[in-house]
Parts: structure tokens; sequence; C-alpha cells
């Protein structure tokens, strides 16, 4: 798990908490009705939890298969091209076509 994922489980874990006390009774917070948004919250970070839990594993398998990329490019002796793509300015070539 990734910090932001733990981050969301944590927030999920202490709204949900706060939610079931303030809502069963055991704490009195009618005085507060705003008190009463932790169970939604608690709903949409139940949402972010499980979508970065989907894309955790997406994550990892974009890493692994980049790591397999540059081995593979290491051994055959190819350039990185990705690393190539970065370093490129695209700024002459706009100055390039209005100066034409």
């Amino acid at each position: 798990m990734r910090g932001f994922t733990k981050l969301m489980l944590v927030l999920l874990v202490l709204n949900a908490v706060a939610a079931v006390l303030f809502l069963t009774g055991i704490v009195n917070v009618s005085s507060v009705p705003g008190f009463y948004l932790t169970f939604p919250l608690a709903a949409i970070f139940y949402g972010l939890f499980l979508i970065c839990m989907a894309l955790d594993k997406e994550v990892t398998k974009f890493h692994d298969e980049e790591h397999a990329h540059h081995n593979h490019a290491a051994i055959v002796g190819q350039p990185d091209n990705i690393e190539h793509l970065h370093s490129h300015n695209h700024s002459h070539d706009h100055h390039d076509s209005l100066a034409a």
C-alpha cells in the first residue's frame, strides 16, 4: 500500500467510527449538526480507498513493465528512447515554423 492509500484508509476508519458514535447517540452532537457529515465523508473515503487499491496494482504492473523495458534496452544495446523523448526540446521547432 502506498502512502496516499494508507491515508485514505485512516480517514475512512476515523470518519466511520465517528459516524457510528454520532448516529447511535453515544456521543451527543445535536447542537452541532455539521458533525453528521462524518458518515458521507466515510463513504467518500471508502470510494477513494477502493480506487487507490485498484490503481496500486496497475501502477505496480506499469513499473514492472518499464523496468523490463529498460533492462531489455540495456541488453540489446539500444539507447533508452523514453529519456530521449523527455529531453527533446520542442521550442526550436515552434520558432522555425513561425519564421517561415
